[in-house]
């Protein structure tokens, strides 16, 4: 049965509902309709679930809370600009392919003794790099990671990176693990955090897993912020403002094993993500989907056929698949 309880609330668990969706959900769930085969079904869940609570218990019911009593939740809106910028940001890429330890580095010139390597990863993979202080670093499809081959010469371990990428640092405490990209500047001492900063993007974000770091506004503003596990900061480039939401930052180690998981995105952005991860075009009206917000998760064994169906149940679109080209009505 295409309805099923079972086939709802396995969906609700797996994250694949939109907020409205969600909303609906929460609705069905305290409604008398089946209920002793949602009952069963719940028991199931908790059974199948781990016995001891642990430290993301509390934020799990909260969430659940909020879900079901239709909390509401604060939204920012992502404005919509020319599709065309997520293009030439991809060229500006391969650009900065021959300038990109020029430009980024700004004093290089001045310090030859420090030679360069460069990191990039196309759009349909990730891989993982190993610094020379034996850090390791998770670089996202269309990222660029910019290092000195060797950390001896240098005051700080400072990389750059366009784009994204997830840090596991060794500690050494007199010399600062810095992150750098056009927009803030991320220090970290013995630490696993997560960095997200694509040209195209009007918010970046540093997500912080396990340790602490500072992150430091480059935008002509004098703002510095510490965060602690599980804290994410969103900086917004087009009003220069600072948020810090509290998230489940163990999301991010799933993501390093080959999942793809969206937490409160915009379509926009959920779009623009599959677009890097699959190594596609996608075609739409950004206006139509501009006001929805999504919640999914996709296994790693998931195809771009398998996710395209889960996000026509979703969103209710209509696509058109031709090679590396998607159309959506």
């Amino acid at each position: 049965m295409e309805d099923s309880p079972k086939r709802i609330i396995d969906s609700y668990f797996g994250k694949r509902f939109s907020e409205r969706a969600r909303k609906l959900f929460g609705r069905w769930l305290r409604s008398e309709d089946e209920s002793d085969e949602k009952n069963e079904l719940l028991q199931q869940l908790w059974n199948q679930s781990a016995a001891d609570a642990t430290d993301s218990t509390r934020h799990d019911w909260t969430s659940l809370q909020r879900h079901l009593y239709n909390i509401p939740v604060e939204k920012k809106t992502v404005p919509f600009g020319n599709q065309l910028l997520k293009y030439a940001a991809v060229i500006a890429l391969i650009i900065l392919s021959g300038l990109s330890v020029y430009l980024l580095t700004n004093k290089a010139a001045e310090n030859k003794t420090v030679e360069m390597a460069e990191f990039f990863v196309p759009y349909g993979e990730s891989q993982m790099v190993t610094l020379p202080d034996s850090s390791k670093v998770w670089v996202d499809a269309g990222s660029v990671l910019i290092y000195p081959k060797d950390f001896k010469n240098t005051a700080t371990r400072s990389v750059y990176l366009i784009g994204k990428a997830s840090f596991t640092v060794e500690k050494n405490p007199k010399k600062p693990f810095i992150v750098k990209t056009n927009h803030i500047n991320v220090q970290a001492l013995g630490t696993i955090f997560t960095v997200k900063a694509y040209p195209p993007d009007t918010y970046i974000t540093a997500t912080l897993e396990r340790g602490s770091v500072r992150v430091d506004i480059k935008d002509g503003i004098s703002k510095s912020s510490v965060l602690k596990p599980n804290d994410r900061l969103t900086y917004s480039t087009l009003n220069h403002t600072v948020s810090i939401q509290t998230v489940d930052a163990a999301l991010y180690g799933m993501e390093r094993q080959g999942y793809l998981i969206f937490d409160h995105v915009s379509f926009d952005q959920l779009m623009s993500a599959l677009e890097r991860h699959f190594n596609v075009v996608v075609q739409y009206n950004a206006q139509k989907y501009s006001h929805e917000y999504y919640n999914v998760k996709f296994a790693p064994q998931e195809k771009l056929g398998d996710v395209l169906n889960v996000l026509q149940q979703l969103t209710g679109i209509n696509y058109i698949l031709k090679g590396k080209e998607i159309i959506i009505n």
